[in-house]
C-alpha cells in the first residue's frame, strides 16, 4: 500500500510539471496609443484586440487557461503587461500587433522573440502556422530587444501580422473571416507547443 501511495504521489508531481502554461494574451496598445506609424489611417490597436479576443476563445475551447493584458480600448504600460505575465507561475507570453511602414509596399507576417531557446521555437512555429494557414508573405522570424520580450520570465513572442499601410494587405484584414483565421493560426501554434 505504501507503495503504491509513493507512485500516485510522483503521478501527480509529473502532471504537475508538465501542466499546460497559463497563455498570456497582450493585444498591442490601446486606448491613446492607436499603435501604427504617425498619422497612419488606420488604427491598429482595434485589430489587435479583435485578434486577441479570437485567440482567447480558440485557446479556451482547447482547454487553455488564458489571461489577457487588456480586454477593452484602454492603454496598459508596457512594464504593466510584463507583471500580469510574471505573476503566473508557469506562462508563455505571446503579443498580437500589425505593422507599419513609410514604404506602402511593405507588406508580410514576421514574428519576433528576445532570448532564449523556447522563444526562439515559440516564434518559429507561430511563424510557420501562420504562413501556412493564410498563405501571407513571410517576412521572417527576428530578434529583437522589445520591451514586453526582454522583460518577461516565461517563453514569449510577438507577431506582426500584417502591414496596415499596406493598401491591399489592410482590406484583407479588414476582413472578420482573415482576422479569424489568424486567430486561428496562432492558436494552432501554441496548441501544438504546449498541448
Amino acid at each position: 500500500m505504501k507503495f503504491l501511495n509513493s507512485i500516485a504521489a510522483l503521478l501527480i508531481l509529473a502532471s504537475a510539471s508538465v501542466a499546460a502554461p497559463v497563455i498570456v494574451i497582450d493585444a498591442g496598445h490601446g486606448g491613446h496609443d492607436q499603435g501604427g506609424m504617425p498619422g497612419q489611417r488606420i488604427a491598429e490597436k482595434g485589430y489587435a484586440l479583435d485578434v486577441a479576443k479570437r485567440l482567447d476563445g480558440v485557446l479556451r475551447r482547447a482547454g487553455f487557461r488564458t489571461v489577457m493584458t487588456r480586454k477593452g480600448d484602454y492603454f496598459v504600460t508596457l512594464s504593466d503587461r510584463c507583471s500580469i505575465s510574471n505573476r503566473q507561475s508557469n506562462a508563455v507570453f505571446v503579443s498580437i500587433h500589425f505593422n507599419g511602414a513609410p514604404n506602402s509596399d511593405a507588406y508580410g507576417i514576421e514574428t519576433y522573440f528576445c532570448r532564449g531557446r523556447e522563444s526562439a521555437a515559440l516564434a518559429d512555429q507561430l511563424y510557420r502556422q501562420l504562413l501556412a494557414s493564410t498563405g501571407a508573405p513571410g517576412r521572417g522570424v527576428k530578434s529583437r530587444s522589445l520591451y514586453v520580450l526582454s522583460h518577461a520570465r516565461f517563453p514569449a513572442a510577438l507577431c506582426e501580422l500584417g502591414f496596415l499601410t499596406n493598401r491591399g494587405e489592410a482590406k484583407r484584414i479588414a476582413a472578420s473571416s482573415y482576422r479569424q483565421r489568424l486567430a486561428e493560426a496562432v492558436g494552432a501554434a501554441i496548441i501544438s507547443r504546449y498541448r
